[in-house]
């Protein structure tokens, strides 16, 4: 079995089977025995990795990946910290608005934080993520909001481009709710705007109302916003303010970054990517799948997605991501994983828990074998799966968190995102932008135009 540590030293010639590398400073560990081919079989796509690492290195070093800069010089947005600090101290309630990149590094930061805490359902302040404009869903959103009341409930709204339309439509439902018992002051003091410097619906509806903004990186895109005040500011309301501090993913993002580009061999980033080029060559557009076993891991996975979809999708190429849950998918998707069509790489994330139950014992008719503690049957749904899966000639790794923490997230965020640029390069594909969906969204526009006429 290959562990790799994502944030230490690489072994030169990448890990070996056999070699187990204690698990990182944060708790993680990734075993990749069952996803990397052996060194001679993948030898040119090893090579070609190691090309593309010299190449994002220099991009790095050039100040042209931001995403990565921003790790180090911080948000150019200081002030969030002290709004994360006041929203933590006086609300109950924070309502963050957003799609895609604007909220899923958020949403993943405050699950992470959640999971750290030995008692999640009573630390404050509750975040709750709005992304859908479905009417059931806003209708639900408002019975929550009610509950809580105005005085209770603080806002973050976020849209890079300022033009979403889902996160406009969301904004303007929360100030026609807040306006019915409060005064205009008392909102500005309850809500923050995220934009991209320039004009913009949400920037000109802010200043009107004399909402306070905070300027996101242009040169930033959603899924990448990460370690930028999008994903910071969520991550430090959800840790209690901070006080001064910044958030611990960025400690996580900068622990891997400083092994990204080893001066021999290859980075844990690019083993995977050459894996993942090797893959696309044998079998074109395949299928990563995201397995996790636990719950609060799905907001990781839908971060994930969005990474792997829009930075790979392109030009006839990439991946399709996909996102399962076990042990419920075992049930309904794993005779395909195992015995369908090739094409599938498998991610399974797993993570120690606090809390387990413990089974009655003696009871008539169980078989001898079995478990006394719940966590034991997880245990081995898992490694079941993982073995089977990798019996079957599926590649397959395995992140293990020995508990979930913002830094941890950060640290396996920061090696997605460098695996995905490096699979893009390696592939021929512009890992940044998103042009199909910009079509989409000007026949949007062009429809309600009509409508209104």
């Amino acid at each position: 079995m290959s562990h790799t540590a994502l944030t230490g030293p690489v072994h030169p010639e990448g890990p070996h089977p056999g070699r187990c590398n204690a698990p990182d400073t944060f708790g993680i560990s990734c075993d990749t025995s069952a996803w990397l081919e052996p060194a001679g079989e993948q030898a040119t796509h090893r090579q070609a990795a190691r090309v593309a690492l010299t190449r994002l290195e220099e991009r790095y070093r050039d100040g042209a990946l931001p995403f990565l800069t921003v790790l180090h010089s911080g948000p150019s947005a200081r002030d969030y910290l002290d709004v994360g600090r006041r929203f933590s101290r006086d609300a109950e309630l924070v309502v963050h608005c957003g799609c895609g990149g604007s909220l899923h590094a958020g949403r993943a930061f405050v699950a992470a934080a959640t999971g750290a805490s030995s008692h999640p359902a009573t630390t404050r302040p509750q975040v709750a993520f709005a992304e859908s404009i479905d009417p059931e869903a806003c209708a639900q959103l408002r019975r929550t909001l009610d509950q809580v009341g105005q005085e209770h409930v603080y806002s973050v709204i976020v849209s890079k481009s300022g033009h979403t339309t889902e996160t406009l439509a969301l904004f303007a439902m929360l100030l026609e709710w807040y306006s019915e018992t409060l005064e205009p002051e008392a909102i500005r003091e309850r809500t923050i705007c995220l934009t991209e410097a320039g004009p913009s619906p949400l920037r000109a509806l802010a200043q009107a109302r004399g909402i306070p903004i905070l300027e996101v990186p242009s040169d930033v895109g959603g899924r990448f916003a990460a370690f930028t005040v999008s994903g910071l500011l969520p991550a430090a309301i959800r840790a209690n303010g901070l006080g001064p501090h910044e958030p611990d993913v960025l400690a996580g993002g900068r622990a891997v970054l400083a092994h990204a580009f080893p001066r021999e061999g290859l980075s844990p980033a690019a083993q995977s990517a050459a894996a993942l080029a090797a893959f696309h060559e044998r079998h074109g557009t395949g299928t990563l799948v995201t397995l996790a076993y636990t719950g609060a891991m799905e907001p990781l996975q839908t971060w994930y997605r969005q990474l792997v979809a829009e930075s790979l999708g392109k030009g006839r190429r990439g991946f399709t991501p996909v996102t399962a849950l076990g042990t419920d998918d075992e049930h309904s998707q794993l005779q395909l994983w195992l015995d369908g069509p090739p094409g599938q790489m498998f991610t399974l994330l797993r993570s120690g828990t606090a809390r387990d139950v413990q089974l009655p014992t003696d009871l008539p008719g169980y078989p001898s074998w079995f478990p006394r503690r719940l966590g034991s049957l997880w245990h081995a749904h898992a490694d079941a799966t993982r073995a089977s899966l990798a019996a079957a000639g599926r590649p397959v790794r395995t992140f293990t968190f020995a508990r979930r923490s913002q830094a941890a997230y950060g640290a396996l965020m920061a090696h997605l995102m460098l695996e995905t640029v490096l699979v893009a390069d390696l592939l021929g594909i512009d890992p940044f932008g998103q042009p199909a969906v910009e079509e989409t969204k000007e026949r949007i526009v062009q429809i309600l135009t009509k409508g209104a006429r």
